[in-house]
């Protein structure tokens, strides 16, 4: 057994010690080791180091696959980031140049068993911010344990707005009938972690402004749900509740509000993809489908 010094070495051999680590899939080791190197690094070397980290920190079967594929590009490129089936390279990070943004997304990350949710997590605090002026109020369907919308609300300071952000959820997973044909089978791993209604409306208790809602969607809807919506988050993972909600709640969506698809574009999810198509295209209307798997609408 040897004793490792990390302040003997460089960064480039510390990182390749902890990388080691990683290939090796001795995660926790190697997040101990990303974290150590975190707090003398070079700005250019946090971003390497942090998007290993958040690899490390959440790792299921393709961890290796996205740690090859972080090498790869690495060897010859610039600017590298390999999150859940997102590759980008040559780009700015800015959520990187953002240290709150980054201190609420290590805060929560335990939260979302994915890794390097980060461009997910922009686009969703851009709807977030773009809608602040518009009339309404902020609607999830699907919460899971609350990541993205407790990562947002903390940033933007929710508790404060004059608004009210209701988050709807059945806390018990994906009712039988409601479920798409191999979704379950394809998803399991993801959403396997158990949680409970009280845990998540607990996680809100300072945000007064904030309603966590048990139940099934549509239904629960017409019981408690705003007459004005500007901004609606729809991840209900499967297309029969989200279709049907939008039949409930597209009308109350007021002229700038957005709504974001959190599964539009998933490979997985593509029953959710073409039921919210055709129910758009219907009323000679188009989603914009992005590369993080989301997909975008903003009403006139």
């Amino acid at each position: 057994m040897h004793n490792i010094n990390f302040q003997q070495l460089s960064t480039q051999q510390a990182l390749a010690i902890a990388d080691g680590l990683a290939q090796a899939e001795h995660y926790d080791l190697a997040a101990q080791a990303y974290r150590s190197l975190l707090r003398a690094a070079t700005a250019a070397d946090q971003v390497r180091i942090r998007v290993r980290l958040g690899l490390a920190q959440a790792p299921k079967a393709r961890t290796p696959a996205m740690l090859s594929t972080l090498h790869t590009l690495e060897a010859g490129l610039s600017g590298v980031f390999v999150g859940e089936c997102l590759a980008t390279w040559e780009k700015t990070l800015p959520f990187f140049e953002d240290a709150r943004f980054i201190e609420l997304a290590d805060r929560h990350a335990d939260l979302l068993p994915v890794p390097n949710w980060h461009w997910n997590l922009q686009t969703a605090l851009w709807a977030v911010q773009k809608t602040q002026g518009v009339a309404g109020d902020f609607v999830e369907l699907g919460v899971f344990k609350g990541h993205t919308t407790l990562f947002c609300a903390e940033y933007v300071g929710f508790a404060d707005w004059p608004k009210r952000w209701f988050l709807y959820d059945t806390f018990d997973g994906i009712p039988e009938d409601q479920l798409d044909e191999g979704w379950a089978e394809k998803n399991k791993a993801v959403y396997s972690e158990s949680y409970s209604f009280e845990e998540v409306r607990d996680r809100f208790a300072q945000m007064p402004n904030v309603t966590v809602v048990q139940g099934r969607v549509p239904e629960v809807l017409a019981d408690t749900s705003p007459e004005r919506i500007a901004f609606l988050h729809v991840d209900l993972n499967n297309s029969t509740a989200e279709v049907q909600a939008l039949d409930v709640l597209f009308d109350r969506v007021t002229s700038g509000g957005v709504i974001l698809f959190d599964d539009y574009g998933w490979l997985s999810s593509r029953a959710q993809r073409d039921a919210e198509r055709a129910w758009f295209a219907a009323r000679g209307l188009h989603i914009l489908s992005l590369p993080t798997g989301q997909g975008l609408f903003i009403k006139d």
